[in-house]
């Protein structure tokens, strides 16, 4: 149904008087004739004249100039139609041909990569975010599009968790397989100390930073007052009181902190990171901008925290710090999607008419010139 998006503009329509009124007054050109005997005539009180517009062409063209004009700044605009037409799209690993049985006359087919190239484009290379293109997919269709998916028996780049759906889709698994996702080498650890000189605690997190350097370069244990390490390096600070703005905004560029127990963490919502073997949380973590905070509960000492002495130490904050990343492969079946989620379909654009009425008003303006400067207009009698 169309719509003005700026229906204000409809104002000008009372310049539709002016037209109106310029041809009431208007008089056109008359010849007068004197006949001698009208001065016999007995003198009558003159008829009232009505009304009369002429010109009637002209008149029609002006009004309608300014209806369009007035049209063109109100900016009608039109709701696309939505394209229904079932899809089908194919993981790429597969051949484009896999689609062939399910593509029909209205049927379209389509790459489930990012953008959703067509199927007689080139497969999409590398691994694709199967999961994540799923739900983009269902939130950009229509409602009451058919939508099938083509996937191999084993799904590579998947997340840990199955799409949710606003709609049914037609999971079909068939033969083939995608392009397994190369790994990427992790970069070593590096953990750099920022300590008072008169802490006993800085022995215990040199040692973690001695292990965790493989490449044999001297750790970087300096004064608080040294600059910062880089974003990729893990800094603990070790030093009471609160933690020092330019501390707070490297963790909140995205940089990982360790801090001590006497050291008070900026308000936030913490969680447990890491326990003892009895179970107690001696290191809990809080998120602060795009980085972390990791905070010790307890005093770094072997009285308070016998894991310190342990030889695994510096392999479970490791890992706690930088833990695994879950297996991006799964099981097709164990992918497919579920529904119940809220459908997020956004309307279709808009179609603006303004240029069409931009050439309705002027072929109007040219025709109205045209009516009005012509030779041979109506002459009243």
């Amino acid at each position: 149904m169309p719509t003005l998006l700026a229906p204000a503009a409809l104002a000008v329509l009372a310049a539709l008087a002016v037209p109106l009124l310029i041809h009431l007054a208007r008089r056109t050109e008359q010849r007068r004739t004197d006949f001698a005997a009208l001065r016999w005539l007995r003198a009558k009180p003159r008829p009232r004249q009505r009304p009369r517009f002429e010109e009637w062409p002209l008149l029609i063209v002006r009004l309608l100039l300014l209806a369009m004009l007035a049209l063109w700044l109100a900016r009608p605009v039109t709701p696309a139609a939505p394209d229904l037409h079932p899809r089908v799209y194919v993981v790429p690993g597969l051949a484009a041909t896999t689609a062939t049985p399910w593509l029909s006359e209205r049927a379209e087919g389509y790459w489930l990569a990012p953008g959703f190239p067509a199927l007689d484009r080139p497969a999409p290379t590398g691994t694709v975010p199967v999961a994540s293109l799923v739900r983009q997919l269902d939130s950009e269709l229509p409602p009451g599009v058919a939508v099938r998916i083509l996937v191999p028996a084993v799904i590579e780049g998947a997340d840990a968790q199955r799409p949710r759906l606003s709609r049914e889709v037609d999971w079909r698994v068939v033969p083939g397989r995608m392009t397994a996702p190369r790994p990427t080498p992790a970069a070593p650890p590096v953990l750099a100390i920022r300590a008072d000189t008169a802490r006993r605690d800085v022995r215990y997190l040199a040692a973690v930073a001695a292990a965790w350097n493989t490449q044999g370069a001297t750790t970087d244990i300096a004064p608080p007052t040294a600059p910062l390490p880089g974003i990729a390096a893990t800094l603990a600070w070790l030093s009471g009181g609160t933690m020092p703005a330019g501390l707070v905004a490297w963790v909140r560029r995205g940089g990982t902190a360790i801090i001590p127990a006497d050291m008070a963490a900026p308000p936030g919502h913490d969680a447990i990171a890491a326990r003892d073997a009895l179970g107690r949380a001696f290191l809990r973590v809080m998120p602060l901008g795009e980085g972390r905070i990791f905070r010790f509960t307890v005093p770094l000492a072997p009285a308070t925290l016998p894991a310190l002495v342990e030889p695994d130490f510096p392999d479970r904050l490791l890992a706690t710090i930088r833990p695994v990343a879950a297996p991006a492969r799964t099981d097709a079946a164990q992918l497919t999607p579920e529904t119940g989620a809220v459908p997020t379909f956004r309307a279709a654009p808009l179609r603006e008419w303004r240029d069409v009425l931009a050439l309705v008003v002027a072929a109007l303006f040219l025709l109205e010139r045209w009516l009005a400067t012509r030779r041979r207009r109506w002459v009243g009698p």
